[in-house]
C-alpha cells in the first residue's frame, strides 16, 4: 500500500497519460446484476435526474417566495453553488453517454482465450476453471472483450483486487472522452464538497433563512450523489488531480474579477450596508473588501480545493480496502 501511494505523486499522474483503459469508467466497483444494462441505466437516471432539476431551478430562481427577487435570471451564472451543479451534470452525461457507447461497441464474447477486462489474456485452463457460459465462479458475470494488440510490449495490468485496469502500453491511452468524464468528476466531486460546506457553515442563516427543496439540491443533494457515486464507481482517484478543482476555483475568482471590472453586480437591490456588488457577503466582494477577497481566493485555491480533494482520495482508498476484503471472503467460498 506505502508503494502504491508513494506511486501517486508521479509526476506523470498530473495528467491522464495512459494509465487505466477505458474499461475503468465503464463498470461499478461493486458486482451488480444484469450487467452492463443496470449500470447504464443507473448513470442515464443521475444524469436525468439532475438536468431536470437544474431546468426546474433555473424557472424558480429569482423569484419569490423560494428565492430573494433577482433582476435578471441571467445572474444565476454568477455563484460558484451552480458552476458545482452544472459541472455534475456534466459528469454523470459525459459518464453515461460514454459507458452506453463502450458498451455498445464492445462485442461481448466467450472463447478459449478470455480477455479479463482489457489486455489480460486468461490461459484455456483458467478460462475453463473461471469461466462458465459467461460467469465467473462466483457468479458475476464476466464480459469478454477481444483483443487489440496481444504483444509482451502492449499488455496491460489489472488490479486482481478490484478489476481496476491499468494501462502499462506506451501506444495505448485512455480515451478523449474518458479523460473529459474523469475531468469533471474531479471537479465536481471537489466542487460539491466546498459548496455545501460554505452554504450551511458561513451563508445560511438558520434564524432568517429557509430550507427548501431548490437549495437542497445545489447544497446537499448534490453531495449525496456524490457520495453514493464515490463508493459505486470503479475509475481511480489520483492525488496530485487536485489541480483541477484548484483550477476551476481559479478561474471562478478570475470570472468574478472580470465580472465586477465589467460592472456586473449582484441580482439584488443596492443594500445601504454591503451595496450591491458583494457576491458572498463578506467574502466575495471585489470593492469592498478587496484584501479579503484576495486572502479567500488564495486560500480556496491553494488549500481548500487541494484538501477536500484529498479527502475524497482517501474515500477512494476506503472504497479499494472494501473491495480487497469482498474479493478476499469471496474468494474463500
Amino acid at each position: 500500500m506505502m508503494d502504491e501511494f508513494k506511486r501517486e505523486f508521479q509526476l506523470k499522474n498530473f495528467g491522464f497519460g495512459g494509465q487505466f483503459s477505458d474499461r475503468s469508467f465503464v463498470v461499478p466497483q461493486a458486482r451488480w446484476c444484469f450487467q452492463p444494462v443496470t449500470w447504464i441505466l443507473y448513470r442515464f437516471a443521475a444524469a436525468i435526474y439532475l438536468t431536470v432539476w437544474w431546468i426546474v431551478i433555473l424557472i424558480y430562481w429569482g423569484e419569490p417566495p423560494y428565492y430573494k427577487q433577482a433582476d435578471t435570471k441571467a445572474k444565476w451564472f454568477i455563484y460558484v453553488s451552480n458552476w458545482s451543479y452544472l459541472c455534475l451534470g456534466i459528469y454523470f452525461w459525459t459518464s453515461a453517454i460514454g459507458t452506453l457507447v463502450y458498451h455498445k461497441n464492445t462485442k461481448f464474447k466467450v472463447s478459449s482465450t478470455i480477455t479479463a477486462g482489457e489486455g489480460l489474456e486468461l490461459s484455456p485452463i483458467d478460462a475453463k476453471d473461471q469461466i462458465t457460459n459467461g460467469y465467473d465462479n462466483h457468479g458475476h458475470q464476466i464480459y469478454a472483450e477481444p483483443q487489440e494488440n496481444n504483444s509482451h510490449e502492449d499488455v496491460e495490468k489489472q488490479d486482481s483486487t478490484t478489476g481496476m485496469t491499468e494501462n502499462t502500453s506506451s501506444n495505448k491511452s485512455l480515451s478523449w472522452n474518458f479523460k473529459v468524464t474523469w475531468l469533471f468528476q474531479n471537479i465536481s466531486f471537489t466542487a460539491a464538497f466546498f459548496v455545501t460546506l460554505l452554504f450551511w457553515i458561513l451563508d445560511f442563516d438558520p434564524e432568517t433563512g429557509t430550507v427548501t427543496v431548490f437549495n437542497l439540491h445545489i447544497h446537499g443533494i448534490n453531495l449525496l450523489f456524490v457520495l453514493v457515486d464515490q463508493f459505486l464507481i470503479g475509475s481511480p482517484y489520483r492525488i496530485l488531480h487536485f489541480i483541477h478543482p484548484s483550477l476551476m476555483a481559479l478561474v471562478y475568482f478570475i470570472f468574478t474579477a472580470i465580472y465586477y471590472a465589467a460592472g456586473g453586480l449582484n441580482e439584488y437591490a443596492p443594500d445601504e450596508v454591503n451595496g450591491n456588488t458583494y457576491l458572498y457577503k463578506g467574502s466575495l466582494d471585489w470593492e469592498r473588501e478587496t484584501i479579503t477577497t484576495a486572502v479567500v481566493m488564495v486560500g480556496v485555491v491553494f488549500v481548500a480545493a487541494p484538501l477536500l480533494h484529498l479527502v475524497l482520495y482517501g474515500f477512494y482508498r476506503i472504497r479499494r480496502t472494501l473491495e480487497r476484503f469482498e474479493s478476499c471472503r469471496m474468494s474463500r467460498h
